[in-house]
């Protein structure tokens, strides 16, 4: 019978001692400045969150033509006016002299029955088809001249350098377009072995403008040629993806040249007062900060927001919205060329960085929340942990539209701002 009470007698000091534990936490917990009235329990001083906005940003500048010539994962075919003219080179450098005949057996190629550019584009969706019917034309553009710039390769889209076009109907703009062009040519090509390289230009009604997304070889599919070199419905078709052999023995530069995009009309510079993200030539924006080391070194970053103020650019498809993506630069302090460090960039969504669906028509502030970033600072000198941030365009040289923001040379009130909240270093006292 002892031992009965005096089990009972432990259970109930153990409740009654955990229960005045209970009460006496939340005591402390509801009086957080009570200091060494419950030293391990409570901070000596309240927790509380600094909010600062400042003027962390000591450069801005937008560079244009980003990405480079043969890295556009869409080649753009456009055509608006004296606003925009772009148009699509592809090249077949090397062409074959044989096709598989009825028995299987190859021969060599003396005729063509027929020559097609069959053409990947980016199905556009009910919203985004043409008022009325557009044509494609495609031109001979090889030259012994320099072939990568915009107005000599311009000027060969003549007539007597034409090679075929087509006419689409809106409702005939689905996922593959097939353009015939001159046998004779194409015969002339294969039978010297030249190379043929060729030239796309887009002509739509006056005063309608339009532009379409061709698939590249940098992207998920390319233009092809497809001959027929045969009469002989059992005869296969012989089909040649782009190539480029130039500039001669350097397969890192010449790859690339497969296919892109030139641009003979566009808006070729911006204003120092805007940053500008997306447009034609395509560019990227570059912004540098210079926070104080107290707050990235000694502080914990609860939240970074780079405050930026748009300004409406109504020049082209001014309400189709785009995605802007902030990027981490990832070149080192040491590349102080702009451009150089606009071609080393992270990867969308890195660190946890997040992008705005933004119309080029909008205006107002714009916040992108870059926290990730800024905390990948805190321990990092600047000679190894670039103060740096890229914006660039989800669509950038695949769609027309142009964002532009005020950059730190416009009035103090429009300038970019970077936001930090951050808990100051805090500490538990022990007695």
């Amino acid at each position: 019978m002892n031992r009965f009470f005096e089990e009972r007698s432990r259970k109930f000091l153990g409740l009654l001692t955990a229960v005045l534990a209970t009460v006496s936490i939340a005591a402390c917990s509801e009086k957080l400045e009570a200091g060494k009235s419950c030293p391990l329990l409570c901070p000596e001083q309240a927790i509380s969150l600094s909010d600062t906005t400042i003027d962390a940003i000591v450069t801005d500048t937008t560079v244009l033509g980003l990405p480079p010539i043969g890295a556009e994962a869409f080649l753009m075919l456009a055509s608006h006016g004296d606003t925009l003219d772009s148009r699509a080179m592809v090249r077949f450098d090397t062409l074959p002299q044989t096709f598989t005949a009825r028995n299987s057996i190859d021969s060599s190629i003396t005729v063509i029955d027929s020559a097609f550019l069959v053409t990947p584009i980016a199905k556009p969706d009910s919203a985004h088809r043409p008022a009325g019917p557009i044509t494609i034309e495609v031109y001979d553009v090889d030259t012994t001249a320099t072939d990568t710039v915009a107005s000599i390769l311009g000027s060969l889209f003549r007539n007597d350098r034409f090679l075929g076009s087509r006419t689409f109907r809106p409702e005939s703009l689905t996922d593959t377009l097939q353009i015939p062009i001159s046998t004779d040519t194409v015969l002339d090509r294969v039978l010297n072995g030249k190379k043929l390289r060729v030239g796309y230009r887009l002509v739509t009604p006056t005063g309608r403008g339009y532009d379409i997304r061709i698939g590249s070889t940098q992207g998920t599919a390319a233009v092809s040629l497809r001959i027929k070199a045969s009469l002989d419905t059992a005869a296969t078709a012989v089909v040649v993806s782009p190539l480029s052999n130039t500039p001669l023995n350097q397969s890192f530069l010449a790859g690339p040249l497969a296919d892109f995009t030139i641009v003979l009309k566009g808006l070729t510079s911006s204003p120092a007062t805007v940053l500008a993200v997306g447009g034609v030539p395509s560019r990227r924006s570059l912004l540098r900060f210079d926070v104080p080391s107290h707050i990235i070194d000694s502080t914990t970053i609860v939240r970074a927001s780079l405050i930026l103020t748009q300004l409406p650019n109504r020049r082209i498809d001014p309400r189709d919205s785009i995605f802007v993506f902030p990027n981490a630069i990832l070149a080192g302090p040491t590349v102080t060329n702009a451009g150089s460090a606009l071609g080393f960039i992270g990867t969308n969504g890195q660190f946890g960085l997040d992008s705005l669906l933004i119309a080029p028509g909008d205006s107002g502030q714009k916040s992108f929340e870059i926290v990730g970033l800024v905390r990948t600072w805190k321990g990092n000198p600047t000679t190894t942990s670039p103060r740096a941030i890229a914006l660039r365009s989800g669509l950038e040289g695949q769609a027309p539209g142009e964002i532009d923001f005020f950059s730190t040379k416009a009035a103090a009130a429009l300038r970019p701002r970077l936001r930090i909240t951050y808990v100051p270093q805090t500490s538990f006292g022990i007695p």
